[in-house]
């Protein structure tokens, strides 16, 4: 069994199993990459990404922000292009008020103009909504975030129009202000009479600037939708893993707010690339065009599909759902979901009580194996956080690029990936050498069945990513024993397991690839934890790889990944295209003629260092300008521009008691897009309300501390009215704050502009932004 041609034969079969099956690997990553680009030459009844680029070159010529005087530039174009089809649009305008607001900040209010627009069905049963948001943020253009959305709206009523009218109503919403706390999408649930009508909504947004279309989330009770979708879309990519997993997360899009009013609804986004996310580089010469046709492959086939389907009948219950080989779309109902785990459960029992049976298992060798496994993952674990925490202090910049993560994420992810390989084979070179490799394939698939009955029992729709796996490598398992003793490393053995092994790597592989692309580095100790689940199947190949010359591979693993992260590091420098990040902005205090620059980033720069000479101040938080905002700054004295303060006129002071009620009319008298007011810490308010609009009251749920703190975008040039009811007995302040985007202009305030390979800080607040404060003050009225 140990002889030399034995072993070379053994590590030949598995070399060969593993290069085939990261083969498999490439494949299943590269069959949900987006499909290729349509020219604007194809036929008129299909979704054509040329024709829809030229809307998002429109769109994203520059930053347009809520409030700025490039929206409008774009609301006018919407409009003009949906004209041009025959589609008249709406614009609707309304004020939204919040009542609360994440604990310490302001409340986001704004004055919205959402475009909405209708098409008549010819058999309405609930009407088919289409969505988008057409505001950008003020540090970037937009042309994924979200004029890609608004493009393909725009390109996919077109083809609509080319065709015979859908039975349902069709409705088109592009959502002002969701950059601000989705306050457009809420403008249009709450308060325009459509919104009743609508049974499905398609949501389109982007986090990126390329990649896959995901469908990453859904409502509940979507089972229907799921399988129309499966049905319908040429070119599906999503999994409820991802779906349950978003449930829990924070995260928030317009999609959020139409399904708390009721509606049904998919949401798609694509997201490789992030460091393009809300900064000047989400242009449209970076956009992958690829992924806008991906985003109107979904929009077009849905709109026909769901256009002719009652939608009065959706809901059912939830369905599992994933992408098993690209193209390959599996789904079924969660109803199947505790069945299936029983099952393959019962056929792990019924596997290992065949191999103790014949004497190829043992319950010291299972657990031999379970302690592999864990020890195995342990380490991959840390080895990659640590390489990642190395490569962060190598390259100081990180620091300064865009969400922390680096503009080439591959070859960390596949350094990452081969540090798991080398922290397996160590492990398994290493320990329990001897242990049969039969044993360590079912200690392994032990930790699995825990897992499924894990998820099973806690995170049902994500299931699916150890039952299936393991259903196949439990076949595995049993065809070993029945080969009897030193069968599974047998060039016969180690095929069978490799093919059975072959459903995890095809289903694994692009989901850590959607993890890495979606959330970068910063977890990838976790990711390859993932990784190593898969290689725990492959237990016999790596005992054939390391019965000579044992530390060989976890030696050539290493530096095959250390080759990797340094690739990463080396590729790791600045240019018009991967630009770093950094910020300043100018504030004044207008009572006390007293200006200051003002920058977040943890160091300055050759740009940077030309507003903070010998007189810069490091301060612990940014208490002084923004009272929410808890992060170290860097100040320096600044020329005092001529800028008017905000208007605050007082309208009403009425005493009754102990209370005190003032009625303030407040306005940027500069016409700026932003006005922010708040009481300071000593001021008691027990009740407020904004143009009519109950905005808190004292001790409210969720009512911030202090409570009376607003954020208030495109406010009209009249102004808005504040009353607040106050303690009599105590004095009243209110500070009043208006900001434009971009660095003021005056005498003395000489700006050189940035090199081609800097940008700024994604903020709406802290970069590239004119802050002018001013404090109203009354004393106690009695």
């Amino acid at each position: 069994m140990n002889s030399s041609p034995y072993v070379k034969r053994s590590a030949a079969t598995a070399l060969a199993a593993f290069l085939f099956l990261a083969a498999l690997a490439c494949v299943a990553v590269r069959l949900v990459q987006p499909p290729r680009a349509v020219a604007e030459g194809a036929s008129p009844a299909e979704f054509s990404s040329a024709r829809a680029m030229r809307h998002v070159r429109a769109i994203a010529r520059r930053p347009h922000p809520t409030g700025s005087e490039e929206i409008e530039q774009v609301r006018r174009y919407i409009v003009g292009e949906l004209a041009a089809l025959g589609v008249r649009a709406e614009i609707q305008e309304a004020e939204v008020v919040p009542t609360q607001a994440r604990a310490g900040w302001p409340a986001p209010a704004a004055r919205v103009r959402n475009i909405v627009a209708r098409v008549a069905g010819t058999s309405n049963s609930r009407a088919l909504m289409l969505a988008a948001h057409y505001d950008s943020v003020p540090t970037g253009p937009g042309a994924s975030d979200d004029g890609s959305g608004v493009a393909t709206l725009i390109e996919t009523m077109r083809a609509l129009k080319s065709g015979p009218p859908l039975k349902n109503d069709l409705i088109l919403v592009f959502s002002d202000a969701e950059e601000l706390g989705l306050i457009g999408a809420r403008a249009f649930a709450d308060a325009h009479p459509w919104m009743k009508d609508v049974g499905l909504v398609l949501n389109f947004e982007a986090r990126g600037a390329g990649g896959p279309s995901l469908m990453f989330e859904t409502s509940d009770g979507n089972g229907v939708l799921i399988s129309e979708m499966a049905s319908a879309a040429p070119h599906t990519v999503a999994n409820s893993l991802m779906y349950a997993v978003y449930k829990r997360l924070p995260n928030d899009t317009d999609m959020t707010v139409y399904k708390r009013a009721g509606a049904a609804g998919l949401n798609f986004a694509y997201a490789d690339r992030i460091t393009s996310y809300h900064t000047m580089l989400d242009s449209p010469d970076v956009l992958d065009e690829r992924s806008l046709q991906h985003h109107g492959s979904y929009a077009l086939s849905l709109a026909r599909r769901f256009g002719q389907t009652d939608l009065s009948a959706l809901r059912s219950r939830d369905a599992v759902y994933f992408n098993a080989l690209g193209p390959l779309f599996i789904h079924y109902s969660e109803a199947w979901v505790w069945p299936l785990t029983v099952i393959v459960c019962a056929l792990f029992v019924a596997v290992v009580l065949y191999g103790l049976k014949r004497r190829r298992l043992t319950l010291a060798g299972l657990a031999a194996g379970v302690v592999n496994l864990v020890i195995a993952a342990a380490l991959a674990g840390l080895a990659a956080a640590g390489a990642w925490r190395v490569a962060r202090t190598l390259h100081e910049g990180y620091a300064f690029l865009p969400w922390r993560t680096p503009y080439d994420v591959w070859p960390y992810a596949l350094g990452f990936v081969f540090l798991a390989v080398a922290a397996f084979a160590l492990v398994y070179a290493l320990l329990f050498r001897r242990v049969s490799a039969a044993n360590l394939l079912a200690g392994a698939l032990a930790c699995w069945a825990v897992l499924l009955v894990l998820t099973t029992a806690l995170l049902p729709l994500g299931s699916f990513l150890f039952a299936w796996p393991m259903l196949f490598a439990l076949v595995g398992l049993a065809g070993l024993n029945a080969l009897g003793e030193g069968g599974e490393l047998t060039p016969k053995g180690l095929a069978l397991s490799a093919a059975f092994a072959a459903p995890c790597v095809a289903l694994f592989a692009p989901l850590v690839y959607m993890f890495f692309m979606m959330l970068g580095l910063d977890l990838g100790g976790f990711f390859v934890v993932i990784v190593v689940l898969a290689l725990g199947l492959l237990a016999p190949h790596f005992r054939a790889l390391t019965l000579r010359g044992r530390l060989l591979l976890p030696v050539l693993a290493v530096l095959i990944g250390i080759g990797c992260i340094s690739v990463g590091l080396a590729r790791a420098t600045y240019s018009p295209t991967q630009r770093r990040t950094n910020s300043v902005f100018y504030f004044l205090d207008a009572d006390a003629g007293h200006a200051s620059w003002v920058s977040t980033d943890a160091s300055l720069d050759a740009w940077t260092s030309q507003f903070f000479g010998e007189g810069v101040r490091r301060s612990d938080n940014l208490a002084s300008v923004f009272p929410w905002i808890k992060q170290p700054t860097w100040q320096a004295d600044a020329p005092a521009a001529s800028l008017t303060r905000p208007g605050v006129e007082l309208v009403e002071d009425r005493t009754d008691g102990d209370a005190r009620t003032l009625r303030l009319r407040i306005r940027t008298q500069r016409l700026a897009p932003m006005l922010l007011f708040y009481a300071d810490a000593g001021t008691k308010v027990r009740n407020a309300s904004l143009d009519g609009h109950a905005l808190m009251s004292a001790g409210a749920p969720g009512a911030t501390e202090p409570p009376l703190r607003v954020s208030y975008v495109a406010p009209p040039a009249e102004g808005v009215e504040l009353t607040v009811e106050t303690d009599a007995s105590a004095p009243f302040r209110l500070s009043v704050e208006d900001l434009s985007y971009g660095l003021p202009e005056a005498p003395g305030l000489s700006v050189r502009p940035r090199s081609d390979d800097m940008m700024p800080v994604p903020s709406y607040r802290t970069s590239d932004t004119t802050v002018v404060r001013t404090v109203f003050s009354l004393p106690p009225s009695r």
